[in-house]
């Protein structure tokens, strides 16, 4: 019996898993936020702040994407890394903000059917 079917059945098997990558994370005000896959940055849209024991930053990103499914990638991803939701408003988009280890995330949505714009607010102490 040969390997070869087994390492054939193998590869398959880390193909079809790298494809269920639905995100990917980005340093914004030195903490990691999960991007969905079909967002990309936008250019020249980010600021790094650090004043005094605060730190944050805000980065900017457009994708073909609904914002409703946006919205529902962060319900479900967020909780799932440790951040408690704060509050929301949802509507054909929307705000959601999120809280863990003295920080706030603030992500705020918005676009039409298909295209999304989103820009992703990091603040809080303890940097």
């Amino acid at each position: 019996m040969t390997a070869r079917p087994q390492i054939l059945f193998l590869l398959a098997i880390i193909a079809i898993f790298a494809g269920c990558n639905k995100s990917y994370d980005e340093k914004i005000g030195g903490v990691e936020i999960p991007i969905p896959r079909e967002m990309k940055k936008s250019d020249g849209a980010r600021v790094e702040v650090a004043l005094l024991g605060f730190g944050g930053g805000q980065s900017s990103f457009r994708g073909q994407l609904e914002p409703e499914k946006v919205i529902e990638f962060y319900e479900k991803e967020m909780p799932l890394r440790g951040w408690q939701p704060n509050a929301g408003v949802i509507s054909k988009g929307g705000m959601l903000t999120y809280a863990k280890d003295n920080r706030t995330v603030i992500i705020m949505v918005g676009g039409n059917n298909d295209a999304a714009a989103m820009t992703v607010t990091v603040g809080g102490t303890g940097r």
